[in-house]
């Protein structure tokens, strides 16, 4: 019988892991670009701030975070594919953005449904919006919708449907990162919710023009959320 070895490591700790994940991380360009807009995706924020931040610099991120990302523009196209081999038809890549403010407020829909299968409640066109999340964001939003810590998707959606024309309710797809399973649902059209966040939008450009440093969401650094933030060191250095 061979003695039990109390003292194994995990391969991760190994150092030619270590290693490797350093010469990575040191070979990912920066991204510290000024991107000249506003983006439609992060004007929901709860934190005006990071909303600022998001629009003067790119978030610093590593290279593990940049691949999550990536993954979740792979499993997009993947859904994509799926839905037009079921029927679906999407406008063209042209009709998916929008600009305002003199360019300085943006957007980019994932797709808008022209025609397809004629279901319960879905009607065309219909903007179509994705996102792919681990299993604890995706059960969370397969229990309670766009609510809480995605109210920043659902402002997007709606700042979509009222500046693309697309008012009827959006086709809002998720893929569970851990087991691939797929989610849909529809998200009916809130004039309200895009009003408030065009005017948000508009705040948050002259703040910006002016010079203005915008509230953080909290006065902790510890808080959850600024831990969990790109903009970290920026905003409290």
């Amino acid at each position: 019988m061979n003695a039990l070895d109390f003292n194994r490591s995990n391969l991760s700790d190994r150092p030619i892991n270590t290693l490797i994940n350093e010469l990575i991380e040191r070979a990912t360009p920066p991204r510290e670009n000024y991107r000249q807009y506003l983006g439609a995706s992060q004007i929901g924020s709860s934190c005006l701030r990071k909303v600022q931040y998001d629009w003067l610099c790119d978030p610093v991120f590593p290279a593990q975070t940049l691949d999550i990302f990536e993954r979740g523009h792979f499993f997009e196209d993947v859904t994509r594919q799926h839905l037009i081999a079921a029927g679906f038809k999407f406008a063209p890549s042209e009709r998916l953005r929008f600009e305002v403010a003199d360019g300085l407020f943006r957007g980019h829909a994932d797709g808008i449904l022209l025609d397809g299968p004629q279901l319960p409640a879905l009607r065309y066109p219909a903007l179509w919006e994705h996102k792919c999340v681990k299993d604890k964001r995706w059960k969370a939003i397969e229990r309670d919708g766009l609510t809480e810590l995605y109210e920043n998707y659902a402002a997007q959606v709606a700042v979509y449907q009222a500046y693309f024309d697309c008012t009827n309710a959006a086709l809002f797809s998720v893929v569970n990162a851990d087991t691939c399973e797929r989610l849909h649902f529809l998200v009916p059209f809130d004039a309200q919710l895009a009003q408030a966040t065009s005017d948000r939008a508009v705040a948050v450009i002259k703040a910006t023009k002016a010079g203005e440093l915008l509230p953080r969401i909290t006065d902790n650094p510890e808080d959850w959320r600024c831990k969990m933030c790109a903009h970290r060191e920026r905003c409290w250095r």
